[in-house]
């Protein structure tokens, strides 16, 4: 395995819906250098979402990804266009170029993980 691959960041993603708003979701994300790493902190990513069922109908324009509480913590707020299977693309500046893909299901609970990629 190269340093690259293990350099790379691991994210966890949950998203909950926003009271009285359908389908706008607040999504939190934890960051961390690797599978059990120290969590990334001044990190800079967009969140956009595509439904992969639909490949470019349903394409949600990436939003900033702010810091959130404690270090590695992130929060973004995506509006989606129906509930189903999404796909968020977190697309990083900083610290280095990447991109990282996490399938969720959204329904009225909020989005649940779908597996990874």
């Amino acid at each position: 395995m190269s340093a690259d691959a293990d350099a790379r960041k691991a994210a966890e993603v949950a998203c909950t819906p926003v009271e009285k708003r359908a389908l706008v979701y607040d999504c939190t994300i934890a960051l961390k250098a690797g599978k059990g790493g120290a969590p990334v902190v001044d990190a800079e990513f967009t969140v956009g979402a595509d439904m992969p069922s639909m490949p470019g109908a349903h394409n949600v324009r990436p939003v900033p990804a702010e810091p959130h509480g404690m270090p590695g913590m992130y929060r973004a707020r995506i509006e989606l266009e129906m509930m189903g299977e999404w796909v968020l693309k977190l697309d990083f500046t900083k610290p280095r170029r990447d991109r990282l893909v996490r399938k969720l299901r959204f329904g009225r609970m909020g989005g649940r993980d779908a597996g990874k990629h």
